[in-house]
């Protein structure tokens, strides 16, 4: 019983600490140059969270800002995505490659933040939600370089419940054209998996996602 309860214990927290570690490879690194990017802060905007890495495979570092812009009398809340990549053409290297105006979702009116993370890993951009009150689960995207655009590569929805500790994981693939689905309970290791064709109804980029806590491609 000690040894079961001990596993789990284990299970339960394991998500929390990826989450954390996920949470805090979205902060600003030590070496980032905020100055560097602060003109491309659109006014009355302040940065929500900022990720650097390499998008353009140009061996400079380029950038992934999520900014917000607080409600004014004037002005209601908005939060944009925005790309910033090296290009020897431009003022000190730097420019604005996309501005998503409506991928990063508001918090609800009860002041749950769906947003939880943002990354540039291997050349692509990971954007992960949690829906409110909705425990451990959480939908991340991957947008990689297609042209100037940025378009979906993978979309992940992690579901659990609770109360019962069962869980669903949906992987869609949209450059291999699969769709991948576990399911089961987290305390034990037989899982249900399942994976078919999926074929994208069109080429999504942030732009076209309207609600990313319910988006199906």
């Amino acid at each position: 019983y000690i040894q079961r309860m001990r596993a789990l214990f284990i299970l339960g927290v394991l998500p929390c600490l990826i989450a954390a570690s996920q949470l805090n490879s979205s902060q600003p690194p030590a070496t980032v140059d905020v100055a560097a990017i602060q003109r491309f802060i659109p006014k009355n905007f302040s940065v929500l969270s900022l990720a650097q890495g390499e998008l353009n495979a140009d061996g400079k570092t380029d950038y992934a800002l999520a900014v917000e812009r607080t409600a004014s009398s004037s002005k209601p809340a908005q939060r944009r995505l925005l790309i910033i990549v090296s290009d020897p053409k431009a003022e000190d290297g730097l420019k604005i490659a996309q501005q998503y105006w409506r991928f990063i979702p508001l918090p609800t009116a009860e002041g749950e933040d769906p947003f939880a993370y943002l990354a540039i890993n291997e050349g692509s951009i990971d954007v992960q939600f949690k829906p409110p009150n909705a425990g451990r689960s959480s939908t991340t995207y991957i947008f990689k370089p297609d042209g100037k655009r940025f378009v979906l590569s993978s979309l992940q929805r992690y579901q659990v419940k609770p109360a019962t500790g069962m869980f669903n994981e949906t992987v869609i693939n949209l450059e291999q054209g699969e769709r991948a689905s576990t399911s089961g309970s987290m305390s034990s290791p037989r899982h249900l998996k399942k994976i078919e064709k999926f074929k994208p109804s069109k080429v999504w980029t942030p732009c076209r996602i309207d609600d990313p806590l319910n988006f199906e491609p």
